[in-house]
């Protein structure tokens, strides 16, 4: 809904964001300013005699601002104690107190844990080694925050192996050893501590990391971390991801992630997103980025034969979003040039959920909840329709005939609201997940499982229904030098949708009838009924099956010899069925009905060696592998007509006819070998260089191997003498460059191959053939070449974090059409050509740690992209009279071509536009046309906030986005003149009515020989006059959380919760259409409201 229509420009938003800037900064200032006093500094007071313990605590904890925290036993036996000091500091107190007790005490933060005295090794660096023999036996630890509180879900790692395990409800976990290990502990928001593990009881206490620099991240084959990454990345969290009541991951990445734009194609289920990651490099190949799940390439490309009114079905939906760990997004030359040709676009990898060792745990998330459109037109009511109808009549001096239905015939006081009726009802969603995992220190394992349904706003009983499954297994040998892992996702689901979108028909005239007296649908001439549409069926099933393998084995320390398997499966059956009674009898009667069936199979294969020396000069860490894969691409397409009952639809066998539409079938194959070296010398000074030699089956055989490469360094200044440890304002900085080159063959395969047809008709009984296309043996691959430079800071002990990039792609080598000579007997052929297409930007990143202690949490993170897509060269541009209506040199490759409007004539109410050829007179096509503008956004981004009250949490996140594009009388599919038999929106009450109005809305009228209404349909809906401003900034998503854990002890529950959530809820625009996201005339995005539950037992 739209709450305001302001003018969403630069300068509102630059405000809006200054504003959020300053925000934070002065609530970190204060925060920054509310840290911890030393006990010792604390004064406090006892009384002189003999209190409890407990009571003495209690004490303290008034008179100051610490609070103690111990175990209730380890306590309440010291019933009598007193102190000799009655008035001292704390740290003093604190000793006298305990002087006779068995228990000791450790500050953390503004905390005292209370604990007893262990005899522990004075070091941690003393490590015991296993003896030989010896048995092993169960040791249990604790992992604590900076309160002295148990941190539950804490990641438990045996350094060097692949033994891990996650801590229960008490923050504790179990290993079993025989000596000392060496363990790493990790928590989100937390330093990772490296420890030795040897005592039973010992505990693990985790510092804030406010910045998280040393947080894993994936990279290609591998991982890092922030603190010493040489590329540019960013990430997103599953606990970020099931914010989103989505059913494709991607669309929880909208806002979050800088230099990705992600839009929705429409708001029916299962539609697919459109997905760019900086920009568009390719005049004709895919843009699409490569996605990667588990190791393996995953087919992302749409198999639909046609297409319904949700448009092209995205094979990313198999990838169940409850099921997602993280999701990684590579965008430079030093992140993705390791992926050679596949990289040119940026890279997302998915990371799947896996086992963890520990006691078996069940986990249990569901939610319902219901959407409606975001907006609606204010459309003209059935007296101002009539009355703009009649006035179009007399402007173009006609009397209307007693046969024009809508003045005479129709109903004179019926209201149709056509939006309410076609996209007005409420679409109802249902969720539910679970799993179960764990598993010893050896073997563990992840079974999930997820039904979805949905329905539609549309009439009827449309709707999208989901299953998916998932099964992950890991396995290693106590020694920790082999381990296998293996995990399968299968996911299944039926879209029962319509052939049509009914939405485009929202300006039907408003006294139409729907039916007839004997209750069969009303017809009348051209004018179509998109109630008879509803009974155009659009059914598609899908099914996906992704298999993957990890063998790992790691002979000596610091070697690792792996291969990873993947077998990825997609497969897509649809039918779309025209019953007699949905067609307009004057456009002809009968029945139809279209069968598509289309598949993909693909295997890889992924072996790899590495080896990490670490010398006193530095870290050495060396990659080198293969690749291997083969993808195989179907599909049918078939017509059946006659249909002799429309029951029969679904049969294509009792078709009277059939025919087939087309046909498909393509084998790729593609082979590579990489190599990465990164040297690393004391945190300080990072090198890192990748190398990947590419052969791919869809270049000519003389152009099939491709070398591409990158080099990224990376500077850590924070580490240099003159600023680390001096308590500086600045605690971390880091500078980083790449460059790199990166190919794209995201093309289709045989390109390069000539092609023949048969001949329409036949000579002597058989038919001939013909060449279609050319043969091009020098077919090629497209490079892009990648240069990026960054900052990354960290300010307030990382309270504060500013990451900055600027990146400048350019990709040429383009395959082109290119024109022949009409004597060839070919119109053109597809050749590599120096078209050059440029995208270079800003990215900004920003973190806050607001606030941060034992009851209330307060973080914020921000991006801002500023990109500028150019096409800098296209040879043969001018001589292309096709290709030139869709590009221009030094704009962007989205453009828009349009007439300049000058305004409307004030005596005669026809709309004016400029003659840019300067011959005198106002033509179609390109002379008298411009670029009005592109579909890329300026600048775009979100904003989000993540807030946390003792049990309570609440997160919500601002998407904002300047761009510009079409309004709703735009183009083509727009009415044809103001005046028709359609009804348009209350813009139109502005328009000119008489000699001497000042309007930019044109006179009405009804006849094509009235100059007004001429102009209207020739050039005024195709004009800038209906093309502006279409930013907006939307609350994309809100939940609130209440975790019932310790309220509900007797339920012996790891985790319980309520919450409820918010997508796409209210939107601040001045776009005059449905949606600013979608524009057009298509099913805007929904907005959804939902609770749900989810507990861990």
């Amino acid at each position: 809904m739209h709450l305001f229509r302001k003018k969403c420009n630069r300068r509102l938003l630059m405000k809006i964001s200054a504003l959020a800037v300053l925000l934070t900064w002065f609530a970190t200032m204060v925060a920054a300013n509310s840290s911890a006093q030393n006990l010792a500094e604390i004064r406090a007071s006892l009384p002189t005699e003999s209190i409890s313990l407990r009571e003495a605590f209690k004490a303290l904890e008034k008179q100051t601002n610490i609070r103690f925290t111990y175990v209730s036993g380890d306590v309440v036996k010291y019933k009598q104690t007193r102190t000799t000091r009655r008035s001292n500091n704390v740290e003093a107190i604190l000793e006298d107190l305990l002087t006779n007790t068995d228990l000791a005490y450790r500050q953390v933060g503004k905390t005292v844990v209370i604990k007893k005295k262990k005899n522990v090794p004075a070091s941690d660096e003393a490590t015991e080694k296993p003896v030989e023999g010896v048995a092993q036996s169960a040791r249990r630890g604790t992992v604590r925050n900076e309160n002295g509180e148990p941190v539950r879900g804490a990641t438990v790692r045996v350094k060097g192996t692949n033994i891990v395990m996650s801590t229960d409800q008490n923050g504790e976990f179990v290993l079993k050893t025989a000596g000392s290990v060496p363990l790493q502990v990790s928590y989100l928001g937390y330093q990772t501590q490296e420890l030795t593990f040897s005592a039973d009881g010992q505990e693990v206490l985790l510092s804030p990391d406010f910045g998280n620099l040393d947080a894993v991240t994936v990279i290609a084959y591998g991982t890092t971390s922030k603190r010493v990454s040489t590329g540019s990345t960013s990430s997103i969290s599953s606990e970020e991801i099931s914010r989103a009541p989505v059913n494709n991951a991607l669309e929880a990445l909208q806002g979050r992630i800088a230099g990705l734009d992600i839009g929705s194609a429409n708001g029916l289920p299962g539609s697919s997103p459109n997905v760019r990651l900086r920009g568009l490099n390719s005049i004709a190949a895919d843009n699409s980025p490569l996605y990667i799940v588990d190791g393996v390439p995953y087919f992302s490309e749409s198999l639909n034969m046609f297409n319904g009114d949700n448009g092209a079905q995205s094979p990313i939906a198999g990838i169940n979003p409850s099921d997602i760990e993280r999701i990684d997004v590579l965008k430079d030359a030093d992140a993705t040039a390791i992926y050679g040709s596949r990289g040119a676009n940026g890279v997302i990898l998915i990371t799947t959920k896996k086992g963890k060792a520990g006691r078996t745990a069940v986990n249990f998330n569901a939610y319902t909840g219901a959407g409606k459109v975001t907006n609606m037109v204010e459309m003209l009511s059935t007296q101002e329709y009539l009355e703009l109808r009649r006035e179009a009549f007399a402007n173009s001096g006609e009397t209307p005939e007693p046969t024009v239905p809508d003045l005479f015939e129709w109903d004179q006081n019926l209201d149709q609201n056509w939006q309410k009726k076609l996209m007005g009802g409420t679409a109802k969603l249902t969720e539910a997940n679970a799993s179960i995992g764990g598993g010893s220190e050896s073997t563990s394992f992840l079974l999930t499982g997820t039904l979805r349904k949905e329905t539609t706003v549309q009439p009827g009983d449309n709707g999208y229904n989901k299953g998916a499954g998932m099964l992950s297994v890991n396995h290693n040998t106590p020694d920790g030098k082999f381990s296998v892992s293996a995990t399968a996702n299968y996911t299944a689901d039926f879209n029962d949708a319509m052939a049509t979108d009914v939405s485009q028909y929202y300006n039907l005239p408003p006294n139409m009838p729907i039916y007839n007296e004997d209750g069969s649908f009303y017809w009348y001439n051209n004018t179509q009924n998109p109630y008879a549409f509803l009974e155009r069926r659009h059914e598609t099933r899908n099914k996906t099956l992704l298999a993957s393998g990890i063998i790992r084995y790691s002979p000596i320390t610091n070697l690792n010899i792996s291969t990873t398997l993947g077998y990825n499966h997609t497969g897509l059956n649809q039918i779309q069925m025209y019953p007699s009674t949905s067609f307009n009898p004057l456009q002809g009667a009968g029945s139809s009905s279209y069968l598509g069936n289309g598949s993909y199979d693909s295997y890889s294969i992924e072996p790899q060696v590495s080896y990490l020396w670490d010398t006193s000069w530095g870290k050495l860490d060396v990659l080198a592998g293969a690749t291997w894969q083969q993808g195989t691409r179907e599909g049918t397409y078939f017509v059946g007509e006659g249909f002799t009952s429309d029951t029969q639809l679904n049969n294509i066998n009792a078709a009277v006819s059939v025919r087939s539409n087309g046909f498909r079938y393509s084998k790729y194959r593609y082979q590579a070998g990489f190599a990465r070296l990164t040297y690393n010398w004391l945190n300080k000074y990072i090198v890192n260089g990748t190398f990947r030699r590419d052969g791919s089956s869809r270049f000519g055989p003389d152009r099939r191997v491709g070398n591409f490469g990158s080099v990224g360094a990376a500077w850590v200044f924070s580490e240099e003498g003159f600023l680390k440890d001096k308590g500086s304002f600045l605690t971390f900085g880091k500078l980083r460059s790449s460059y790199g080159v990166t190919g794209n063959d995201q093309i289709s395969d045989y390109g390069f191959m000539d092609t023949w047809s048969f001949n329409t008709y036949a000579y002597g009984g058989i038919a001939g053939l013909h060449p279609t296309r050319v043969a091009n043996p020098l077919y090629s691959w497209e490079t892009t070449r990648k240069l990026e430079f960054g900052l990354e800071t960290g300010f307030l002990n990382n309270r504060l974090t500013l990451n900055v990039n600027r990146y400048y792609n350019e990709s040429d080598n383009q395959l082109i059409e290119q024109k022949l000579s009409p004597q060839t007997g070919f119109s053109g052929y597809r050749a590599n050509l120096p078209g050059i297409v440029q995208n270079r930007g800003w990215e900004f990143e920003l973190t806050s740690v607001n606030i941060k202690n034992t009851n209330f949490e307060w973080n914020t993170s921000a991006n801002l992209t500023i990109a500028k897509n150019k096409l800098v060269a296209y040879p043969g541009l001018e001589s292309d009279n096709i290709n030139k209506q869709y590009y221009a040199i030094g704009h962007p490759m989205d453009i828009v071509y349009g007439y300049q409007f000058t305004g409307v004539d004030s005596q005669t109410g026809v709309p004016q536009f400029a003659d840019l050829s300067g011959d005198g007179e106002l033509s179609q096509g390109l002379d008298d046309s411009y670029v009005i503008g592109s579909r890329s956004p300026k600048f775009f981004g979100g904003v989000n906030n993540t807030l946390r009250y003792k049990n309570l949490s609440l997160s919500f996140l601002l998407q904002f986005v300047k761009q510009e594009g079409e309004q709703l009388n735009f183009g083509y599919m727009a009415p044809a003149a103001l005046g028709s038999m359609v009804n348009f929106d209350t813009s139109v009450r502005d328009r000119w009515r008489e000699a001497n109005d000042a309007s930019d809305v044109p006179r009405a009228g009804v006849n094509s020989n009235d100059e007004a209404y001429a102009a209207y349909n020739t050039y005024y809906r195709h004009s800038d006059a209906l093309w502006g401003d279409a930013s907006y900034i939307r609350l994309k998503n809100v939940m609130i959380n209440y975790d019932f854990t310790s309220l509900l002890p007797a339920l012996k529950s790891q985790r319980i919760s309520l919450y409820g959530q918010g997508q796409n809820l209210f939107t601040i625009t001045n776009y005059d259409g449905f949606d600013p996201e979608t524009k057009g005339r298509v099913m805007p995005p929904l907005k959804y409201y939902t609770v749900g539950l989810r507990f861990t037992y």
